[in-house]
């Protein structure tokens, strides 16, 4: 069964060649591009309204655009469209005032107090949207259907690639066009084959909101989402030059617990996982990480995959206020492993000689 722990981490982190890499956002001439969007939603645009239009996002090949909804007054708006060189100041102003980018991560508020964009540039492709209504035009590429009975769950599939969309409430499909009020919440853990039964496991959990959120370590560089509960997940940076690892997990979900996703590229080895400073245990297996509510309040972690890439895990929470969970790596020396050996084997040989000597 040892194929399970690497199929599993394919089906969450895709893809696995670069799975633990973390993108960054650029913008240039008014396209954002990074290293992992967009993917999936080409041919997709995301309208946000607050009492009106105020921006789209629009997925091509090989960039978004962001476009936002200038000016109120049709007069105006049309002397500053006559004018290229006011209409390009403008954008550029309000472009500056209004995308926050940090690293693999995006944040758009407009107008202030207003529609609120976040977007994260990793493997698991992420986007959060809160504002008064969003409609997300597909132009008929995708299909689109319910998830089960649930009126605020979709989910859209195009050549191999499945995305789920979250809201508070009911969602609306119209033809080619999801509608939805209040917020959203984007997420994609596609997988090319195989491995079906697991990868709905996976998906399950999100579905049901077991999953908080996740961490990607990449060096010094770090990135993490919040899915639900409003995890935040936070690395004490301090800690990774010495090989270790240490987050500091907060949430607002005090009786249901929650997995996070950890993903650290180049350490592999034995591990020892502590939440608030004692030991833990490794879960059974897939279905027991993914019910953080099924062990009273002990905690447990899984390790999906271990090599000279990096480690991928799984860590429960039982319930939250704040927790401290310290990953630790040990690789054993193979010079001092066999000093150890020799030394024991020279221990009984010198034990044998007084017992069996005449």
């Amino acid at each position: 069964m040892r194929w399970l722990p690497l199929a599993i981490a394919l089906l969450l982190f895709i893809p696995f060649a670069s799975a633990f890499e973390i993108g960054g956002f650029e913008i240039k001439d008014g396209n954002l591009i990074g290293k992992y969007h967009p993917s999936g939603l080409e041919g997709c645009t995301i309208s946000c309204y607050t009492n009106k239009h105020v921006l789209d996002i629009v997925y091509k090949k090989d960039s978004i655009d962001l476009k936002f909804d200038l000016i109120d007054d049709p007069l105006l708006e049309k002397l500053v469209n006559a004018n290229p060189v006011l209409k390009d100041a403008i954008e550029k102003d309000i472009v500056n005032r209004t995308i926050r980018v940090k690293g693999p991560k995006l944040s758009i508020e407009y107008p202030p107090n207003g529609c609120k964009v976040e977007l994260h540039d990793t493997p698991t492709r992420f986007l959060k949207i809160e504002t008064n209504k969003i409609v997300i035009q597909t132009n008929g590429e995708y299909k689109i259907e319910r998830i089960g009975q649930r009126e605020n769950e979709v989910k859209i599939e195009k050549n191999g690639f499945t995305s789920f969309l979250l809201s508070n409430n009911p969602v609306l499909i119209e033809e080619n066009n999801i509608t939805l009020y209040g917020n959203m919440v984007f997420a994609s853990f596609s997988l090319e084959e195989p491995m079906k039964a697991e990868q709905e496991k996976i998906e399950k959990a999100f579905l049901d909101k077991n999953i908080g959120g996740e961490v990607y370590i990449y060096g010094k560089q770090t990135d993490n989402i919040s899915f639900f509960g409003n995890v935040s997940i936070n690395v004490d940076k301090s800690m990774l030059e010495k090989g270790k690892v240490v987050l500091r997990v907060r949430g607002d979900d005090k009786e249901h617990g929650k997995v996070i996703k950890v993903g650290i590229a180049k350490m592999h080895g034995k591990i020892v996982v502590r939440y608030d400073g004692r030991v833990i245990e490794e879960a059974d297996g897939i279905e027991d990480i993914l019910n953080p509510n099924d062990d009273g309040s002990n905690p447990e972690y899984l390790v999906l995959s271990s090599n000279k890439d990096g480690t991928f895990m799984l860590v429960s929470i039982p319930h939250f206020s704040e927790h401290k969970i310290s990953i630790e790596f040990i690789v054993e020396n193979p010079v001092a492993r066999l000093v150890a050996i020799s030394f024991g084997l020279l221990i009984v040989a010198i034990a044998a000689f007084y017992i069996f000597k005449p």
